[in-house]
């Protein structure tokens, strides 16, 4: 029983560890953006502390205001206990974001000391290349074409870059997406477009 005194009377407070954060699938690289993104935000809201992450989040004052009727005493400020626990939260979220970076992400962002600074720094990392990803993706779905592919194989492929706009943050949908594929069939499949063209209800990818 002794031990067991001694040893909880060591630990730190349960405050000092609010979170307890799964590491994610894969760390961030320049490919799963959006999903390394998804994981971390539901950890951060599951957490009830995302607002860590939002711009203009800033930690509380250092000290204490002093007490009413003491504004100019001579007494030193007193330390602010909200302050110390805030910096504990910002530090263990960013370590939880920097341990879940590749080195090639990591060596771009770690010079940031806050979470909202990193999270910021990641966000504009990725927005240009998202936005590439997305018009190139595009082009590619305007400028599909069956040729000799099976139906099969065509569809597959139109369905494949319709997943890679979704994984760089622009999801298709059923409607547009059905309207790319539909475009660039031969004359073989004229009867089904102008079936599809012709529905009142808009048709699906699956019923498609």
């Amino acid at each position: 029983m002794a031990f067991q005194s001694s040893s909880s009377s060591s630990a730190p407070p349960a405050a000092f560890f609010p979170i307890t954060f799964l590491p994610t699938n894969e760390k961030l690289s320049r490919a799963n953006f959006p999903s390394w993104r998804a994981q971390v935000l539901s950890a951060l809201r599951g957490s009830r502390l995302a607002t860590f992450i939002h711009p203009g989040a800033e930690a509380p004052s250092p000290f204490l205001a002093p007490e009413k009727g003491k504004e100019d005493s001579k007494e030193p400020p007193k330390p602010n206990p909200e302050f110390e626990e805030w910096v504990a939260k910002d530090q263990m979220m960013l370590n939880y974001l920097f341990s879940n970076m590749s080195k090639e992400i990591l060596g771009q962002v770690n010079s940031e000391v806050t979470t909202v600074g990193a999270w910021a720094a990641i966000e504009k990392l990725f927005a240009s290349q998202s936005r590439a990803r997305v018009i190139s993706t595009r082009m590619a779905l305007a400028t599909a074409n069956k040729g000799t592919s099976s139906i099969a194989e065509y569809y597959g492929k139109m369905k494949g870059l319709a997943d890679d706009m979704a994984s760089a943050g622009q999801k298709l949908e059923d409607e547009e997406l059905v309207s790319f594929i539909l475009i660039s069939l031969d004359v073989d499949y004229n009867p089904v477009v102008t079936a599809v063209t012709a529905r009142v209800e808009p048709i699906s990818v699956a019923e498609l």
